[in-house]
């Protein structure tokens, strides 16, 4: 596979997990609960948490674009490279 692919694949893969990180802060903020009391709001807690949810709102159109380009290289290479270190597969 050319050098060019295995880069996208890298970069590809690494626009997965930033899809994935997104998700962190939303799990700090439910460690307060699901519903935040009126102290928790007026420590800072419900900004927070609004950051974190608008945040993970574009998390649908990063993996469109996972999506897409992961088929783009295959269709390209003939070879999915989803997980970017793995070797491909050499046909016998």
């Amino acid at each position: 596979m050319p050098s060019r692919w295995v880069i996208l694949a890298w970069v590809n893969f690494a626009l997965a997990v930033a899809a994935a990180l997104k998700f962190i802060p939303i799990l700090v903020s439910l460690r307060y609960g699901l519903v935040l009391t009126p102290e928790q709001i007026a420590a800072g807690l419900g900004d927070e948490r609004v950051w974190s949810l608008d945040l993970i709102s574009d998390t649908p159109y990063l993996l469109c674009v996972w999506g897409l380009v992961a088929l783009w290289v295959r269709r390209q290479t003939g070879s999915p490279r989803l997980i970017p270190w793995r070797a491909t597969r050499q046909n016998s």
